[in-house]
């Protein structure tokens, strides 16, 4: 029973660090750049006319935003199915 409720768990955290990231991507796309910027390098800044890197920022958000949803699904199917 502890195991499953460790993998219970872990699935729990996955989930939330998908939405949360997501959300972050949709809601604040600027400063979702700054932050993977200043951390990674990676990703430029947006400025205030990057209107089409924000929409591309905001579409990626929701597409991880639409696979934390189908991995709930899958996960909430797979409890069902086991209990």
């Amino acid at each position: 029973m502890r195991g499953i409720l460790i993998l219970l768990l872990l699935y729990v955290v996955m989930f939330l660090g998908w939405t949360g990231v997501g959300l972050l991507m949709m809601l604040a796309p600027a400063r979702f750049s700054r932050l993977v910027h200043d951390n990674a390098g990676v990703f430029p800044e947006l400025g205030s006319s990057d209107w089409g890197k924000k929409l591309i920022v905001r579409l990626v958000g929701a597409g991880l935003l639409a696979f934390a949803s189908w991995f709930a699904t899958r996960v909430a199917d797979l409890v069902r199915q086991s209990g």
